[in-house]
């Protein structure tokens, strides 16, 4: 009886969980939320996860970069939110993630276009990314001549781009020595 008298004039200690919805505390770390629309495929959050949860690879016939993320090795660190640049993840009140028998139910899986290199044709990044490049570059003010120049450059993979510059210092220096 004592117990009772001390919970009318103090109120309940515990909550009323499973009963009713549990309001989670601001800053809470739940489980991540995907935006597939807002996703441009730059694998940051991929890089950035410390348990692996997130994996970021080209399909088998290399059309459509896949994106998957298996809840049940998720850490809740909250590293793929940081990272986001377009805010495609952001961690949830979601805590409730209890699967009875298939584990694939807790894995998401999304597909992104995948660009080729101009030179190449070799996939290398995803179209939503170049577009997103070349809308940060409009922003930043670059003119319409420049941003079509820089924009063959966004579209030619990484071995190309180094394959171009050893080609241009070798051409300074041959040009140098004459």
């Amino acid at each position: 009886m004592k117990l009772l008298d001390m919970t009318r004039k103090y109120g309940n200690a515990t909550y009323n969980y499973p009963f009713e919805p549990y309001k989670v505390p601001e800053g809470f770390r739940g489980k991540p939320a995907y935006d597939y629309e807002k996703c441009i495929g730059c694998t940051a959050c991929a890089v950035a996860c410390p348990s692996n949860a997130i994996n970021v690879k080209l399909n088998e016939d290399k059309s459509k970069l896949v994106w998957e993320f298996n809840c049940a090795r998720c850490i809740f660190c909250g590293r793929c939110d940081e990272v986001c640049p377009t805010n495609a993840v952001l961690l949830s009140d979601e805590f409730e993630m209890a699967v009875r028998f298939d584990k694939d139910n807790l894995k998401e899986r999304g597909e992104l276009d995948v660009e080729c290199c101009q030179k190449c044709k070799n996939p290398f990044t995803t179209s939503k990314l170049i577009s997103y490049d070349i809308e940060r570059l409009k922003k930043a003010g670059w003119d319409e001549a420049t941003l079509a120049e820089k924009t063959k450059y966004i579209r030619t993979c990484p071995e190309c781009k180094k394959n171009i510059a050893v080609e241009n210092s070798t051409q300074y220096f041959v040009r140098k020595r004459k």
